[in-house]
């Protein structure tokens, strides 16, 4: 029994001994070794059995490699793609190299090796730190994503060739980028970021535009439309009435919107394409920049007349213009006249201006929303007329008597304006549109007050018969009276 015994334990010394010598040999040469044990990692890469300078230079490959990577903004479709590296990407526990290096190097002999096959079995990872710099990144978000930004447009038409060419509409896209930047910094420095490339899809507030292509698909037919002619007008009318024209030609009229065309014309300068010519001002032609802008507003207004839009405000004229009957005109001058009209339809209308030469045509487009068999007519009613008056103004440098027309008066009017309405060509009704007056101008003569001069003989001659006979002398006074009336009918 003692024998056995005795067995027994020598095997169970032996048995220490082996499993002693084991451990000598394991800590040898697994724990005591001056490298980072094996299932170290930092970041995922493995850097067991690594000195610390052979990890550190591995971990700077890694984020190298990291800042190498994108960062693609995005809003809807449109993206931006720009290196990470530009928000100034740094690591941050650099110490990590030193923490894995630690690990298992503390602690009794037993435990350690008992930690060194836990981390060899199981792993042990540290993370990375990675920050971005938060002004930089600001910066590099506001720079990236301001091309993102636009304003809210709305869909556009134009005319050509006869063909409605409509352009779609665009919704307003508006970034805060303070806000983005800092949740963009704030995702990658997460513990979570699996540092690769990231996808951005940025918030942003959306405008939408007011008017879509869908309304302006309405714009086909021709509501109302009226020429005039400028032909012989002087050089600087004609572009004047050019001008005007282009100015207001493309405008699109919203159901509700008011359209006023002194402010789509002015201002009358030179910059904005305007040249001098005749323009009415205190019952007198003068030389103004816009000179014939009035036949614009004219034509224009006729053409409003015809697609029967709501006329707001129109003045005619101080004086008759040539272009359109009595009544039939629309007066600009500065904000005192204006034309005015709202679209009172249901859809919205085109206006279109061009000129060809010597004529000024405005079409007003939409949708025809009056009965085929329909028609218009405008009566020009005169209800008054006053000739010119005649004015005289003296002039001494013409020969007394002598009379010059200066200038030629005009003829004043009152006039109305009807609107008669057919419906398959019977009249249906006539209401009265407007009503008109027109002042008169004087004619302007000048009569000449300068005294005609006899001759010095006669004068001498004329001396001397005064001293032999006063009564002879006073015949010589009747005479020269009927001579100086003969002077001034010849004059006439």
């Amino acid at each position: 029994m003692k024998k056995k015994t005795g067995i027994m334990i020598l095997v169970i010394l032996l048995a220490m001994c082996a499993f002693g010598g084991y451990l000598y040999y394991d800590y040898s040469k697994n724990v005591r070794v001056d490298v980072i044990y094996p299932g170290v990692t930092i970041q995922g890469i493995s850097v067991g059995g690594m000195t610390k300078e052979q990890a550190e230079n591995k971990v700077e490959d890694y984020v190298d490699k990291v800042r190498r990577e994108t960062v693609t903004l995005q809003v809807k479709k449109e993206t931006k793609t720009f290196p990470i590296s530009d928000l100034d990407l740094s690591w941050k526990n650099t110490d990590v190299v030193d923490q894995a290096y630690a690990l298992g190097k503390t602690g009794n002999p037993f435990a350690r090796i008992i930690e060194v096959h836990r981390f060899k079995k199981s792993g042990k990872n540290l993370p990375l730190v990675f920050s971005v710099n938060r002004t930089q990144t600001r910066k590099v978000v506001e720079k990236n994503a301001k091309d993102f930004e636009q304003k809210k447009k709305d869909a556009s038409i134009k005319h050509k060739d006869g063909q409605f060419i409509i352009k779609k509409h665009k919704d307003g896209i508006s970034v805060d980028f303070d806000a983005n930047a800092d949740k963009l910094a704030a995702l990658i420095e997460e513990k979570s970021w699996d540092k690769k490339s990231v996808v951005f899809p940025m918030e942003y507030k959306s405008e939408k535009a007011d008017h879509t292509e869908e309304e302006l698909t309405m714009i086909k037919d021709e509501l109302g439309t009226f020429t005039t002619s400028f032909a012989g007008s002087p050089s600087g009318r004609c572009a004047n009435v050019e001008n005007g024209a282009r100015l207001i030609n493309g405008t699109i009229l919203y159901p509700g919107e008011t359209f006023s065309v002194y402010d789509h014309v002015a201002p009358f300068t030179a910059e904005n394409g305007y040249h001098l010519a005749g323009s009415y001002s205190n019952g007198q032609t003068i030389e103004t920049y816009g000179g014939g802008i009035c036949q614009v507003s004219t034509t224009l207004y006729n053409a409003v007349l015809r697609a029967e839009l709501n006329v707001t405000e129109r003045s005619n004229h101080s004086m008759t213009v040539h272009y359109v009957k009595l009544s039939a005109d629309a007066a600009i001058s500065g904000t005192d006249k204006d034309f005015k009209f709202t679209n009172n339809l249901k859809n919205p209308v085109f206006i279109e201006g061009k000129t060809n030469g010597d004529t000024i045509t405005f079409t007003i487009y939409g949708k025809e929303y009056r009965d085929p068999n329909r028609t218009l007519e405008f009566e020009s009613q005169t209800t008054s007329v006053k000739n010119p008056s005649e004015k005289t103004v003296k002039d001494n440098t013409l020969e007394e008597g002598k009379r010059v027309v200066e200038s030629y008066g005009r003829t004043g009017y009152t006039a109305k304006l009807w609107k008669i309405v057919y419906i398959n060509g019977k009249q249906e009704s006539k209401t009265q549109v407007n009503s008109s007056s027109y002042m008169s101008t004087p004619t302007v003569v000048r009569v000449g007050t300068k005294k005609k001069e006899e001759p010095k003989e006669d004068k001498k001659k004329d001396k001397e018969k005064n001293k032999e006979d006063g009564k002879k002398s006073e015949n010589n006074e009747d005479s020269g009276t009927e001579k100086e009336k003969k002077g001034k009918e010849e004059a006439d």
